[in-house]
């Protein structure tokens, strides 16, 4: 009986990266799925000696509760590892030049930490911060959302984001937040930098601290009065914006 049910990667596509990543502990799928992915699935799962275990939904649905998106397929995994700041930045990361790096503060939705991982995975992030307490952690749903790019972009938990922040200043970034408010819009700002972009969470944007210790504060002209976007929007706009200069699409 599985019952780490936090330590579960739900949904075809991240059990598929979960597999070519790392070697989970065992397969759960639901009898008679079907597909091309389910498919792949089975092979890779046979190639790194993964049991699968077929089960009725009734049983399926038992072990992941009220987890959405599953596909009929789960996997139960290790712990999410998470990576030190020191780690980070000492070199045993690969990063691009300059490098970029995301800050979320005091995110809470783990779907919205979720899709704003696969973005910076595709923008071409080094990494995504995060703080270790009051805010969204690695969950399956925050996995599923980020299909399977949780399993390939470094995430930081740190006990402090100021503390953080002013060590990224110390290795010589600019530190940028996003607010509605902001003083320079963002296409404006200069990304030809070490970059630390930090977004605040949904309900509250970013905390007043965090804001008073940024470089500049961005903000993305709205084309209609009395609206905002999603915090994984904004982080879109602006991560493939840095992403876009860098590489001279404009």
């Amino acid at each position: 009986m599985v019952n780490r049910r936090d330590d579960l990667v739900i949904g075809r596509q991240p059990v598929l990266e979960a597999l070519k990543q790392g070697r989970p502990e065992k397969i759960l799928m639901v009898a008679g799925q079907r597909g091309a992915s389910v498919d792949s699935i089975l092979k890779l799962a046979r190639g790194r000696r993964v049991p699968v275990r077929r089960i009725p939904r009734s049983e399926f649905e038992r072990v992941v509760g009220s987890l959405s998106g599953c596909q009929g397929v789960a996997a139960l995994v290790k712990p999410f590892a998470y990576l030190s700041l020191d780690a980070l930045l000492s070199g045993d990361v690969s990063f691009q030049e300059p490098p970029c790096l995301v800050l979320l503060d005091h995110l809470q939705d783990p779907q919205n930490l979720g899709a704003i991982i696969r973005t910076a995975y595709f923008a071409g992030a080094e990494a995504v911060i995060i703080p270790r307490r009051r805010a969204a952690p690695i969950t399956p749903a925050a996995r599923k959302a980020a299909a399977g790019a949780a399993e390939k972009l470094p995430v930081v938990q740190v006990s402090n984001m100021v503390q953080t922040m002013g060590r990224l200043k110390q290795e010589g970034y600019w530190v940028y937040g996003a607010e509605a408010d902001g003083d320079l819009t963002f296409y404006q700002a200069d990304y030809g930098v070490p970059l630390a972009l930090v977004l605040g969470s949904e309900g509250k944007g970013l905390s007043p601290l965090v804001r008073r210790h940024c470089d500049q504060i961005l903000y993305i002209p709205m084309g209609r009065p009395g609206g905002s976007l999603n915090v994984s929007v904004a982080a879109a706009i602006l991560m493939f914006t840095a992403s876009g200069r860098r590489q001279g699409w404009y």
